[in-house]
């Protein structure tokens, strides 16, 4: 009997998916296979080859690229999105090959070119000049028609500072969090744009900004907000400089300060840089 029950428990053993503690024995024992497709973490490694990152509800274009330090243009043409909309679910690739950026000046071309061969038509010219007339007036009006559907962006006037409370840490570049100012202020002090642009994300999504908004501007420029008790403005909006768009406060962090920051093409700068010399 001794050897019957011996040579169970080594099939028995032999079968099992992994070693199983001696502790455990007698329990139904279940493999579970795990597939990870992508890292919830802020810690995420953009550069590690097939790093991709799945959209969640309330993530833009935007505060992705903002989250992993990339061009926004480079990540959408990287993942061939034809505008800026993401979904909820959607996966986007963090690292690989980015097609050429497109050249939207030929069509532009191609439209003029059109023009100028319905005036070289002999035809109508030979007719009286009152059927002229009306042709070329029903083109201008067909022409002003898609100009007012397309909100026009804000140039650049300058810069100025979001807020006039003093600088509790200056820029630097040795570690992540240091790339901004950190300005001190009042609970509920107005927070003003720092210069004209489109706010391209609004919310609470970017863990360590708290309440975050961050504006896109001319010549490939971001600005960021954070750290605000309340904000102001939603994503689409289109804001002047100087515009109010968030209050002051400490979501996200130990006091009350405004966390501000400038990207271009993805790359933090000094904010000081573009600011205008304050008086001391």
């Amino acid at each position: 009997m001794k050897y019957f029950w011996v040579t169970v428990g080594l099939l028995a053993g032999c079968s099992a998916p992994y070693n199983v503690p001696t502790d455990n024995l007698g329990r139904p024992i279940s493999s579970v296979k795990i597939e990870v497709t992508t890292i919830e973490t802020p810690d995420l490694d953009a550069e590690e080859p097939g790093s991709r990152y799945v959209v969640r509800r309330g993530d833009t274009l935007f505060s992705i690229a903002w989250r992993f330090e990339q061009d926004p243009d480079v990540l959408k043409r990287r993942n061939q999105l034809t505008s800026d909309l993401i979904r909820p679910g959607q996966a986007l690739k963090l690292r690989g090959e980015v097609p050429p950026e497109p050249e939207p000046e030929p069509k532009t071309n191609t439209t003029v070119k059109t023009s100028p061969t319905i005036r070289a038509e002999p035809e109508p010219e030979r007719k009286p000049p009152v059927l002229e007339k009306p042709a070329p007036q029903l083109k201008k009006r067909e022409e002003s028609r898609p100009s007012p559907k397309a909100t026009p962006v804000p140039q650049m006037t300058g810069w100025q500072w979001p807020v006039n409370g003093p600088i509790l840490k200056r820029y630097s570049s040795k570690t992540r969090s240091s790339r901004s100012l950190q300005l001190g202020g009042e609970a509920g002090t107005p927070v003003k744009a720092a210069a004209s642009g489109r706010v391209v994300y609004a919310g609470d999504g970017l863990v360590g900004f708290g309440n975050l908004v961050i504006i896109s501007h001319k010549g490939k420029f971001l600005s960021a907000y954070g750290h605000n008790q309340s904000l102001g403005v939603k994503v689409g909006d289109v804001v002047q400089r100087g515009q109010v768009i968030a209050a002051m406060g400490s979501t996200g962090t130990d006091r009350v300060k405004l966390h501000f920051e400038i990207r271009r093409q993805g790359r933090p700068i000094d904010p000081v840089s573009l600011m205008p010399k304050r008086k001391s």
